[in-house]
């Protein structure tokens, strides 16, 4: 009885660590080599190493279709020169050398990017890796018709935020670039801080910011979601720039109105000054 009872408390144990060792790689979602996953298949959703990655797809007919929130892609070119390229990256391929990565754009009029575990469960958060796409990183690097070519002033900026029970439980952010620099390999990104939540939402922020909001491209990549090893943010880009800048619920640029304000790296609600 008391081997039964030690054989049932390891596997018990087994099972609780293994669960809490899930991350998501998107290896197992086998995408062909050279392709992508955009939500065309109108899921909705994808799910990979226990978690679910929203995704927004809309097909306009004769206007052709859009996609917001997660895609996954094994693109391997790094280069952007029309919108087929927005599924690439800037290092093409994901972490550690793999073979698939997520693909993330935020809508400045749509919902967030979402992460919840597929069971619904809270979670403890630990990080991911992230670069630039090949998208914004172009931009950045050359500029395009919508957006400026970077320089030492200039400044990306990922913000993700986590929730428990509906409430904010805390934010981390990570400049995609700064001071003359732009993020060009996998980055790791601690969100130990947050504890537990139940979802995390991300976005985008620029010093590239005109009347219909933000110009620089509101793409980038993730890759090894919520891996059990401790990130610490090897390699970040540090800003010493002034980021006190207001923007309104829409996400587009303004002053002394209500909004959300960034400072010192962190996004804050304020009130009509």
């Amino acid at each position: 009885m008391k081997k039964l009872f030690a054989f049932m408390l390891c596997a018990t144990m087994a099972g609780t660590m293994s669960f809490a060792q899930e991350f998501a790689d998107f290896e197992d979602l086998g995408l062909a080599a050279e392709s992508y996953w955009n939500g065309s298949d109108g899921t909705g959703s994808f799910t990979s190493g226990g978690y679910t990655f929203y995704n927004n797809f809309t097909d306009w007919g004769e206007y052709g279709t859009s996609w917001d929130g997660f895609a996954y892609s094994t693109m391997t070119s790094t280069t952007y020169a029309t919108l087929d390229d927005q599924y690439n990256s800037c290092v093409g391929h994901g972490a550690n050398g793999s073979q698939t990565y997520a693909v993330v754009y935020c809508n400045a009029y749509g919902k967030l990017p979402t992460v919840k575990r597929a069971d619904g469960e809270p979670f403890k958060v630990y990080g991911f890796s992230v670069t630039n796409s090949a998208y914004a990183y172009t931009s950045m690097k050359e500029g395009d018709a919508y957006a400026k070519k970077f320089d030492s002033d200039d400044w990306f900026l990922l913000t993700i935020t986590g929730y428990y029970l509906k409430d904010e439980v805390g934010t981390e952010t990570f400049y995609l670039a700064a001071n003359g620099e732009i993020v060009d390999d996998w980055k790791l990104v601690n969100l130990e801080s947050m504890g537990t939540v139940d979802r995390l939402e991300f976005n985008l922020s620029s010093s590239d910011t005109g009347e219909w909001g933000m110009n620089t491209p509101a793409y980038f990549c993730i890759d090894n979601f919520n891996e059990p090893c401790t990130p610490d943010a090897i390699g970040e880009i540090k800003t010493t720039q002034e980021t006190s800048i207001v923007y309104d619920l829409q996400g587009r640029r303004c002053s002394n109105k209500s909004g959300f304000q960034i400072r010192d790296g962190k996004v804050v609600k304020v009130s009509d000054r």
